[in-house]
């Protein structure tokens, strides 16, 4: 690491070990990548980064430090800040809701939402002892190390306003930082419009908030009014998708020949997957922020998702907005959409113009505006 050229210079240490690794490796892996072209000023301390991310950069302003991680907890809480105090730096950046509980070592966390309240069974109907754990240890850890961080980020209003409510963080400490959505690589492609067969592109999971089974009543609706159409579910793999019964479930209900299951999409595939469908449909229950309506917004693909939660705040006025507990709204605002060309082309512009509001740039500099307000306070400006 280069000497510091001023005292207006931050040493910052970021944890990249998720990076494109669900949600929240997305944000990191972004989040990095623009902080990287935009300050020209800091020095950067990336951890663990995979090395065809390291690839990517060839900036000066940082250095690539690989720390043991095998036991994710131990690494969290002893190696980061341990490390972090050896290189000097003025502070690390936690991005994946928790943070050291016993070191001293200043930080900021990024806290994406207050889920980890949840029960498990919510979020995994037969978890393993892993996962378990896991969901043991991010309960014990969230709420001390989110009191303990000097400042905190999150991705939403809606979720800014939970961590006050469930933690009791002051407001005057949490940033919102809204997550962004990359133009280059999700891209508008030209529709004709829906066919005979409507496709509607659904992204699932085990956990409950997806909302999976109401999907599965709003596409019963649709078979009974002799709607032709497929449900092409992605998000799942193998082994999450056995350890739920929605096969079983749409079996009963005469679904299956209308249901095709994706798996886990690549990000390679993701905006091809997106362009090829009629509609996106995203009925979440719960959303700290919901990433994936941008993503459909700028690959121009309309959108039906939920009035709840932090959806409304990211879909504005370029989405259909339904009670995401009717399935018969659900059915009847994807049928609206589909059945009325001029409103599946405003609201296909209405989409392009939104995605454009959130860049991963935009998300750079408000964390960037972070950093400085945390170094000014370790100086004692």
């Amino acid at each position: 690491m280069p000497k510091k050229p001023s005292d207006d210079t931050l040493r910052i240490g970021i944890d990249a070990r998720l990076a494109y690794r669900r949600g929240v490796g997305t944000y990191a892996a972004n989040l990095i990548q623009n902080l990287l072209k935009i300050d020209r000023r800091n020095d950067y301390t990336v951890f663990n980064a995979p090395d065809f991310f390291k690839a990517q950069f060839r900036a000066a302003r940082v250095n690539w430090v690989d720390l043991k991680s095998g036991n994710a907890a131990l690494y969290e809480q002893v190696g980061l800040p341990a490390a972090a105090r050896r290189l000097r730096l003025d502070f690390l950046h936690y991005i994946d809701n928790s943070a050291t509980v016993f070191s001293s070592f200043p930080y900021l966390l990024t806290l994406h939402d207050v889920m980890y309240e949840r029960p498990l069974s919510a979020v995994r109907p037969h978890p393993t002892w892993r996962q378990s754990l896991i969901h043991l240890y991010k309960r014990l850890v969230i709420p001390p190390s989110a009191l303990k961080a000097r400042r905190i980020l999150t991705v939403s209003d809606y979720s800014k306003g939970q961590i006050f409510e469930k933690l009791g963080v002051s407001p005057a400490r949490i940033h919102v930082t809204p997550e962004g959505v990359d133009l280059a690589w999700f891209k508008a492609k030209r529709s004709p419009g829906p066919g005979r067969e409507w496709k509607i592109l659904i992204h699932g999971a085990a956990d409950e908030r997806k909302n999976v089974y109401r999907i599965f009543q709003a596409a019963w609706r649709w078979m009974k009014r002799g709607r032709r159409f497929q449900l092409l579910i992605q998000g799942m793999d193998e082994a999450e998708l056995k350890c739920t019964d929605y096969p079983e479930q749409a079996e009963l209900l005469g679904l299956s020949p209308y249901i095709h299951w994706l798996g886990n999409v690549p990000r390679e595939e993701l905006a091809r997957r997106y362009a090829q469908a009629d509609l996106f449909l995203y009925p979440s229950l719960l959303e700290g922020f919901g990433l994936p309506v941008l993503e459909a917004f700028a690959c121009g693909v309309p959108v039906v998702t939920s009035d709840a939660t932090a959806l409304p705040e990211v879909a504005g006025e370029a989405a259909i907005l339904v009670d995401p507990e009717n399935p018969e709204a659900i059915a009847q605002a994807v049928e609206r959409v589909l059945t009325k060309p001029a409103l599946r082309r405003a609201l296909i512009a209405r989409g392009l113009r939104r995605a454009k509001e959130f860049t991963w740039q935009r998300t750079a500099r408000l964390t960037l505006e972070a950093y400085e307000g945390m170094g000014r306070d370790l100086r004692g400006r």
